[in-house]
């Protein structure tokens, strides 16, 4: 366990029973509901054989998942990319992918085109997203580069390790609402920030993004 993931999850079993974040209908998410999502979407990527070194695709449009799915994958040692969900059916890459999270409509169209013996659909009930579902590619490769860093923004055109994020997080100032979790600046920084100075906060989606199911 890194030094911010060790951070986040002391904060959230300090806050077990206390509201931490809040999603656009209003309802809170206590320090439990996160701890419980995180072990599971752990657990799950452990079944199947996702291990350190790989590579994860955060792209759900339910973007109060993402952090419980960040900690749980920097758990494992995964690099994580996290870009915005579009509006066309994405290109599953699994020679870079060994899972892939997008929106459940799109994960449901793409689970009727893929070759079962290839990539695998896998549902969770989580606390924050009920009908939660990715996807996994069951022959996937570490990754084959020189680097291997914590984070991938597309959005923003960076990449970070944990440590750097978290003296980061460590500098920034709390909010009360975070904007954007796959913006750097206005959303996935301060979230951080938030997380690890226990700052209850709404999590608002993407402005630009289109928001399937």
């Amino acid at each position: 366990m890194s030094q911010l993931t060790k951070a986040i999850t002391r904060q959230l079993q300090r806050q077990y029973a206390e509201p931490v974040l809040k999603d656009l209908n209003g309802n809170w998410y206590t320090g439990a509901d996160m701890l419980e999502d995180l072990a599971l979407c752990e657990t799950s990527l452990q079944q199947q054989n996702v291990h350190a070194g790989q590579a994860i695709l955060l792209s759900p449009a339910q973007v109060v998942t993402i952090p419980s799915l960040l900690l749980a994958s920097w758990q494992l040692g995964l690099t994580v990319t996290l870009t915005p969900p579009s509006h066309q059916l994405p290109e599953i890459a699994p020679q870079v992918y060994a899972a892939m999270v997008y929106s459940s409509s799109q994960t449901n169209q793409l689970a009727n085109q893929l070759d079962p013996s290839e990539i695998s659909v896998l549902t969770l009930i989580l606390n924050t997203a009920p009908n939660f579902a990715y996807l996994v590619h069951d022959h996937a490769q570490p990754l084959a580069r020189h680097s291997h860093p914590d984070l991938i923004l597309p959005a923003n055109q960076c990449q970070f390790t944990q440590s750097q994020l978290l003296k980061m997080a460590e500098h920034d100032q709390p909010r009360e609402c975070v904007h954007d979790l796959y913006d750097l600046e206005t959303g996935l920084l301060p979230c951080l920030t938030n997380l690890i100075t226990a700052t209850p906060f709404t999590i608002q989606p993407t402005k630009t993004a289109f928001l399937p199911n």
